[in-house]
């Protein structure tokens, strides 16, 4: 099938708009003026699946193979349907190939037909805030995916954010069509360079601040522009490559942890790319505002004084994993 999934007719109902098979919503629209296939979880699906999650994600304890056989069911056709999920609802299927062998040695982990929740935990969290997170007051889009025939590439004529840190703070400049139309900047706080493991004014945590920066720029213009999607643009390749690849160490790992599940819960689309400091010179001086007097400082850019401002989320408010 052109969708790619494993569909049964006879479980499905059609309309002229939404068509249900169990466990998935199909519907049309255009993405960016081609015809594109949606595939939508129902709300209840996720909902069901995240309340089998739910002793899972405990980090002591035991499940039955009867609990643990309807989970991996259910996470299961979440990956068919949503293949950006797949690392979390593998790592679970890893967590039962672990018990099971360990069962089999001289030091069980669990009674009989029963599997030790440590092996399922971090995995089991994770995909509960993929399907509802934390904030209950968010405005939430479904989880879904695209499909379309050709997926129009995402170039620098569409939204461009560019983005920039220094060891006190952050900007970020988003572009359409070659010119600023928005901007955003952050002071870094103590409490954020703890979390961190870094300290504000050390070269030391460069990569990642940048990390966070990138971060910051997809929770505010991510979902805006999930049908064009995001060119995400800078000078640090660590932290643009790590935003790709979703893999980092350290303090990276903790930015990594917040942006993968969002980016798979909120469908943000990007792309990534290099842009030489010299022609980020407005994302530049907007991380530089907070900088100590007579060091790095520079002044607000006059060119962006008739753009909107955009407020950047507190930092302390976005860790959830």
């Amino acid at each position: 099938m052109s969708l790619g999934l494993p569909l049964s007719w006879a479980k499905g109902s059609l309309s002229s708009e939404l068509h249900r098979w169990i466990g998935a919503d199909f519907s049309t629209r255009l993405v960016r003026s081609v015809p594109a296939g949606i595939i939508t979880v129902p709300p209840e699906f996720a909902s069901e699946l995240h309340d089998l999650l739910e002793p899972f994600s405990k980090k002591t304890g035991v499940v039955d193979e009867a609990a643990t056989d309807r989970m991996l069911g259910k996470a299961g056709r979440l990956m068919y349907l949503i293949p950006s999920a797949r690392p979390w609802v593998s790592s679970l299927w890893g967590a039962l190939a672990g018990s099971k062998a360990s069962n089999q040695g001289q030091h069980r982990e669990a009674p009989p037909n029963h599997h030790a929740v440590r092996r399922f935990s971090s995995s089991a969290r994770w995909l509960r805030t993929l399907l509802k997170p934390p904030d209950p007051t968010a405005a939430l889009l479904p989880l879904e995916q695209v499909v379309v025939e050709h997926r129009p590439d995402i170039d620098l004529e569409g939204p461009a954010l560019h983005i920039d840190a220094s060891p006190w703070g952050g900007g970020l400049v988003l572009h359409v069509g070659g010119k600023p139309v928005e901007y955003a900047e952050v002071r870094w706080r103590r409490r954020d360079a703890k979390k961190l493991k870094t300290s504000i004014g050390s070269p030391d945590g460069q990569t990642t601040w940048e990390y966070v920066v990138v971060l910051l720029g997809l929770l505010i213009w991510g979902s805006e522009h999930r049908e064009t999607g995001l060119a995400l643009l800078g000078d640090n390749l660590a932290a643009l490559g790590g935003a790709l690849s979703m893999k980092g160490r350290g303090s990276l790992s903790t930015v990594t942890r917040e942006l993968a599940w969002r980016r798979v819960r909120f469908a943000w689309r990007y792309a990534a790319g290099h842009l030489p400091s010299e022609h980020n010179v407005l994302a530049d001086a907007l991380s530089r505002l907070h900088c100590p007097a007579g060091s790095e400082r520079k002044e607000f850019p006059p060119q962006l004084l008739s753009l909107k401002r955009r407020a950047a989320p507190e930092l302390r408010e976005i860790w959830s994993c």
